[in-house]
């Protein structure tokens, strides 16, 4: 495992993350290979499409989706935006070489206290911990009596419709002269007329 510093500013590949000293930057997938593969590459331009192949491997992506990667990682730099340089028409490259690798040592996945059955994890591992106990936790249910209310209401509501449709009538008709036909309320109709 490895960091990049450039600076006082880091980027973590395995998390993701640019950080400075005023803000930490989470950054995409894509974001993060460019970024990665450009420090790698420093002082080559790199075209284009070989970024978006870095980027965005066996997708078929528009152009612009690798203007919007480097705007983001621009922003993620902070006041020192100018790391990555557009050469035009050819495509992207490092300032200069201040980009320095670490290698860092993984932290252990947990340390068990003999005394006790206990397992202690580090911040980093408590939060992955609880992000996997989030993962696997069945979905919350509704409680028995919910549903059951739900259930009732919907058959009240079927029940309802079923009984307007089926005591709906068609008005009555009356056929005057064969070739005239009137429906509705008869009583209200003067026929005798």
């Amino acid at each position: 495992m490895f960091l990049y510093k450039h600076g006082e500013n880091i980027f973590d590949p395995q998390k993701a993350t640019y950080s400075t000293s005023e803000k930490t930057s989470r950054l995409s997938k894509s974001e993060t290979k460019i970024l990665q593969y450009l420090i790698d590459n420093c002082g080559e331009i790199v075209s284009r499409e070989t970024l978006l192949q870095i980027g965005w491997p066996g997708k078929f992506v528009v152009p612009n989706s690798l203007n919007v990667s480097i705007g983001k990682l621009r922003k993620a730099f902070g006041q020192d935006r100018a790391i990555i340089i557009t050469i035009k028409d050819k495509g992207f490259t490092i300032k200069d070489d201040n980009f320095i690798r670490h290698q860092i040592e993984p932290e252990a996945i947990r340390e068990c206290d003999p005394e006790s059955d206990d397992v202690q994890y580090s911040a980093n591992e408590e939060e992955e911990a609880s992000d996997i106990e989030q993962e696997i936790s069945p979905r919350q249910s509704l409680p028995t009596w919910k549903i059951v209310c739900y259930s009732l209401l919907i058959l009240v509501i079927l029940f309802g419709v079923a009984l307007g449709l089926g005591s709906w009538k068609s008005p009555p008709c009356v056929t005057i002269n064969s070739d005239l036909t009137i429906c509705g309320d008869i009583k209200y109709l003067n026929i005798n007329n």
